[in-house]
C-alpha cells in the first residue's frame, strides 16, 4: 500500500460513515402470508421462506423492500403498535411519507427508506393492506 502526504494518528478528519444498506425480497403465499425469499446487503435479518417472519433492521440503515407479490395486489405497509400506517404501498397516506430524513422512495413494487431513530421508535409491524393476515413483526436494533 502506497502512502502519500503526512499521516497523523491524531488527525481531526471525521471517521468514515458506516453505510448499512440492505434489500429484502418478499413474495406471498396466497392471501395469508408474506414470505421473505432473499436478503442481500447488510442490516436486515429474517427467516427465509417462513410465513410472516419477524424482520430485524438496524437503526440508521437504508432498506429496499422488493414486493414480488405486487404493490397493486398485496400493498406492503409498515405500521406502529396502534396500527397507524407509518409508510407503505397502499393508497392512504403514512405518517412518515414526507419525512426528509426517512427519504422514502416508491418505484413500482419496491419501497426504499432510511430507518431513522424516530421511525424506529414507532415501527411495530408490516402488513398487506388488503389482507390483514399477511403481517409480521419488525424489530429494530442499534448499530
Amino acid at each position: 500500500m502506497a502512502c502519500t502526504g503526512n499521516s497523523d494518528a491524531n488527525s481531526d478528519d471525521p471517521e468514515p460513515e458506516i453505510v448499512i444498506e440492505g434489500s429484502i425480497t418478499m413474495d406471498n403465499n396466497g392471501a395469508s402470508e408474506y414470505v421473505v425469499t432473499a436478503i442481500t446487503g447488510d442490516g436486515a435479518e429474517a427467516s427465509i421462506n417462513s410465513p410472516n417472519p419477524e424482520i430485524t433492521l438496524v437503526i440508521g440503515g437504508r432498506y429496499t423492500f422488493i414486493n414480488n407479490s405486487g404493490a397493486s395486489s398485496h400493498p406492503l405497509d409498515f405500521r406502529n403498535e396502534d396500527r397507524t400506517k407509518l409508510l407503505g404501498q397502499s393508497r392512504s397516506s403514512g405518517f412518515f411519507d414526507d419525512d426528509p430524513d426517512a427519504e422514502i422512495i416508491f418505484e413500482e413494487d419496491t419501497i426504499t427508506f432510511t430507518l431513522t431513530e424516530q421511525l424506529a421508535s414507532e415501527l411495530f409491524d408490516y402488513v398487506c393492506s388488503f389482507h390483514p393476515g399477511m403481517n409480521g413483526s419488525v424489530s429494530v436494533i442499534q448499530n
